[in-house]
């Protein structure tokens, strides 16, 4: 059986058609952009003045160095249940690309609140010493 897949890019900022997918790093983490030829431009030309008075520190994946806390989102979520959750609640949000973050705090602080706690057990009186039989009482080695 023989198969065809098709893969067509689409521009992340205006939905039109994309030409190719742009990497880049900011703070530690990579990132991946669908762009029209145009838009990929407007990046580089912005980023431009920025990337000439840096330091080159090779192809790196964007990893963070061991010991260093990378900044960055909460686990990430079901974007279905955002997007869902976001349109009962009257909360906007794009039907498609990254969630915002203001989004996926009020998401997990709904999903929290949700979440019934139980009740505390209540206080057992502990036994005094002199209660328990003495068997209990015996040092075991």
């Amino acid at each position: 059986m023989a198969r065809t897949t098709i893969v067509r890019l689409t521009d992340d900022i205006d939905g039109s058609a994309a030409v190719e997918t742009v990497p880049f790093a900011v703070d530690g983490r990579s990132y991946e952009i669908d762009l029209s030829a145009e838009h990929a431009d407007n990046l580089r030309h912005s980023l431009a003045p920025f990337v000439a008075a840096a330091r080159s520190t090779g192809r790196g994946n964007g990893s963070v160095a061991p010991g260093r806390v990378r900044p960055g989102r909460p686990a990430a979520a079901d974007s279905s249940a955002v997007r869902a959750w976001a349109k009962e609640n009257d909360v906007p949000v794009s039907g498609r690309g990254r969630i915002p973050d203001d989004v996926l705090a009020q998401y997990t602080s709904a999903q929290q609140a949700t979440v019934a706690k139980p009740a505390a057990p209540e206080p057992v009186p502990a036994e005094s010493v002199a209660d328990m039989p003495k068997r209990s009482r015996r040092r075991r080695s």
